[in-house]
């Protein structure tokens, strides 16, 4: 993707003017409803999200944005189980700014949570609810982080198309995420939080893919 090719937001123009934005909508539950996680072989690196029925009908919300709103074009996206992160570029300033077309995507969100939600499906989902006429799936409202950097856009773009491989990491090693104890590096000995793997690996490879 060649970043140069994006108009960047001038000062003082945030939410209504040309720029990109992060778009981020979650289940606040966490539960899963998206999609399911699948890791083959056991390798995070592989790992993917296969879409549920809610998964997709989230992602034709969003191509619906450009369908109301021309001016937004969505560049890159990933669902997750419960979550899905998005960036949309808005090409032209809008007259009612990023925010109404937010709103709107997130009000397409609820309605197919709510079909969800009165299917047969959701039936385990809604004896969790004292209030069952209305669905619990969205009700916090999507975050939106307008980018008004350059060196922002391949650095979230690496961050989006991580989170698979991050949820199968802490899935099948939980103990990254702890704090271990007992590290030995160079013959003393620490405590420390993370892949202490690579600590004993032999070559390393940078964002880019080239060797260090």
């Amino acid at each position: 993707m060649d970043h140069e090719q994006w108009k960047w937001q001038e000062p003082g123009e945030a939410w209504k003017g040309v720029g990109i934005y992060h778009v981020t909508l979650t289940i606040p539950s966490r539960e899963p409803l998206l999609g399911t996680l699948v890791i083959p072989d056991d390798d995070p690196a592989q790992a993917r999200v296969e879409y549920s029925e809610l998964g997709k009908a989230i992602l034709e919300c969003q191509k619906q944005v450009s369908a109301y709103h021309p001016e937004i074009q969505v560049l890159h996206y990933c669902l997750m189980p419960d979550h899905i992160h998005s960036l949309w570029y808005v090409k032209h300033p809008m007259p009612k700014g990023i925010l109404s077309a937010v709103r709107g995507f997130w009000q397409g969100a609820k309605k197919a949570g709510r079909m969800y939600f009165s299917s047969v499906t959701a039936e385990s989902i809604r004896v969790k609810y004292k209030e069952k006429e209305e669905s619990p799936i969205f009700t916090e409202k999507p975050f939106v982080r307008p980018m008004s950097q350059r060196r922002q856009l391949p650095a979230t773009i690496r961050y989006i198309d991580m989170n698979p491989q991050r949820l199968a990491t802490k899935r099948l090693k939980p103990g990254f995420f702890r704090v271990q104890e007992g590290i030995e590096i160079a013959g003393r000995i620490y405590c420390g939080v993370g892949n202490v793997e690579i600590l004993q690996a032999q070559d390393f490879v940078c964002m880019y893919g080239e060797p260090w």
